[in-house]
């Protein structure tokens, strides 16, 4: 009795098999990521929108920071500023897209929504995009920088985590969430005045629902 093996054929229906599995595997990531993406962050509110009241609220608080920032204070150097998140976040709502229109921002980017939270030692920062909303978090704290030769202080702002929606991603994709250039400035803990003054970060601290921070104002032109 003669029996006929046909070589080839188990690895062949082995090999369909895994690959079948792979691809159903990928779906089924693809369609969780896709899921989670557009889940927006559990505090970040769609129907949070600016009135009046918000507007004159918004403007008051932008005309206070400018006067504390450009105020000529002598010999009593250091200061201290508290900003709220809900200030912040009217601010964002009333007055960032004035901000962004005035900056040549496209009609895209200054019509989104962009919204902060406050948590003990750092906070997170949520864009609308077309997709749905990027989050990143970051955790701003002072630490120490070289230049020309002299050791001081910097602010870092980098960011720690990010995510599209409910979905992290590396971080280094958080140049698609939206305008995040607002803070980017804060890097260098200086704000140089129009008459050659300098105001300086010393230190920040964010903690539930607010920002603290101590800044010193040089006396004269430097």
């Amino acid at each position: 009795m003669t029996s006929t093996i046909e070589t080839g054929t188990i690895p062949k229906q082995v090999h369909r098999r895994r690959l079948g599995i792979q691809i159903s595997l990928a779906l089924v990531f693809l369609a969780v990521a896709f899921v989670l993406s557009k889940r927006s962050p559990s505090w970040f509110q769609h129907t949070f929108t600016s009135d009046a009241a918000m507007e004159t609220r918004s403007a008051d608080f932008e005309q206070g920071i400018a006067a504390q920032f450009t105020k000529v204070r002598g010999q009593d150097r250091e200061w201290a500023i508290k900003i709220s998140e809900t200030q912040m976040n009217e601010w964002l709502a009333s007055r960032l897209p004035k901000w962004l229109e005035h900056q040549g921002k496209s009609a895209q980017e200054f019509n989104r929504k962009v919204q902060v939270r406050c948590e003990q030692d750092h906070m997170d920062i949520a864009a609308e995009n077309f997709w749905g909303v990027g989050a990143i978090q970051i955790a701003p704290k002072m630490q120490p920088a070289t230049k020309d030769n002299v050791t001081g202080a910097t602010l870092n702002v980098s960011p720690t985590s990010a995510a599209i929606g409910s979905l992290f991603v590396p971080t280094f994709m958080i140049s698609t969430f939206g305008p995040t250039d607002m803070f980017e400035s804060l890097n260098n803990a200086e704000f140089r005045l129009a008459d050659g003054r300098c105001v300086r970060v010393i230190d920040i601290e964010v903690l539930p629902g607010e920002i603290r921070m101590q800044l010193n104002t040089s006396p004269t032109k430097e």
